[in-house]
């Protein structure tokens, strides 16, 4: 039981804390909403207006050439630059590029001031500001001089596909029909014109997102699993100095890390090129692959791609000779 007055002194705070509370919310409400508006001006007085992404699009489809790269930064404003920029400048081939060596000359299309990494120990050139878009051109050093690009080569006329059970071989055809989209965590798009095998999974040149959610234009093309293996035979490939490629599985695949090794191994003639293995977690993964040996020639190429498990192993690479 407490004394009278340390009652009296509880009963007060009770009754007048509510009091308090109410006394403070008239001051923090109004502060609040004046912290809110400020952030909407902010935001809004940031975003790019549509007349400068106009004027930026108009500048850059004047200047830029089809083998040169154009690219939106910060890497977070890349939806909207595809958006205002449109499928003919913003293209599947710049979008989902394997990497920028192959690109002599980028258009890099800024807002807030950012720049992309990847293209910091390039030479600056011009740089036109329209507005709040800034468009800086930059020279590749040494730029990648590409002789065959596989991606470019899924065609019937230039690839063979076919399943490989021990000594039996059997080939998987090719057909058209509509593509379908792959859906969330159901892998990439299935494209329209694909090899499809009789044991089921297909061959294709396809777009896939990477472990950072960043999309890949990639030869798609899932191992089966257990003793069975992928084969790919590419005609007549000119051959230079290396094999430069990259390869990971569809990020729903492997971000978990709980999946088999995906193994593939690279063959000309008599000769292995060599063999490469993605685990999960590894993300796009780059490899180079000595062909002094070949330079010069024209060869056939042979791609086997296994696992020990065909279980979600959404496997996709791309390769060129270089």
């Amino acid at each position: 039981m407490y004394p009278p007055r340390v009652a009296l002194a509880n009963e007060d705070l009770r009754f007048q804390t509510p009091r308090a509370w109410k006394s403070w919310a008239f001051v923090a409400v109004p502060v609040v909403g004046m912290i809110e508006l400020g952030a909407h001006v902010a935001q809004t007085c940031s975003v790019a207006p549509e007349r400068d992404w106009r004027a930026a699009r108009e500048y850059v489809a004047q200047e830029a050439k089809p083998g040169d790269l154009v690219a939106f930064a910060p890497r977070w404003a890349d939806p909207i630059g595809r958006e205002r920029f449109g499928a003919r400048l913003a293209t599947v081939e710049r979008e989902g590029r394997p990497d920028e060596t192959r690109f002599p000359r980028a258009f890099e299309v800024a807002i807030r001031g950012a720049h992309l990494p990847e293209l910091a120990g390039w030479r600056n050139g011009a740089a036109r500001r329209f507005g709040a878009v800034t468009v800086t051109t930059r020279e590749n050093p040494a730029p990648a001089s590409v002789l065959d690009d596989l991606v470019s080569m899924v065609t019937p006329d230039r690839l063979r596909v076919s399943r490989v059970d021990g000594d039996r071989e059997t080939e998987c055809s090719f057909q058209r029909s509509a593509p379908s989209s792959g859906g969330l965590g159901f892998g990439p798009a299935i494209p329209g014109d694909r090899f499809t095998c009789a044991a089921g999974g297909f061959v294709a040149t396809s777009v896939a997102a990477d472990l950072d959610y960043r999309a890949r234009r990639c030869i798609y093309a899932p191992p089966p699993g257990e003793s069975a293996s992928l084969r790919l035979r590419f005609s007549g490939v000119r051959f230079g100095h290396a094999l430069h490629g990259h390869h990971a599985l569809y990020v729903e695949a492997e971000r978990d890390r709980r999946g088999a090794p995906v193994s593939i191994t690279f063959k000309a003639g008599h000769s292995t090129l060599g063999s490469l293995v993605h685990a999960d977690g590894d993300g796009w993964k780059g490899f180079e692959l000595d062909t002094g040996e070949l330079a010069g020639q024209v060869a056939d190429l042979v791609v086997d791609i296994a696992s020990a498990s065909g279980d979600r192993r959404m496997y996709c690479f791309e390769a060129d000779t270089r």
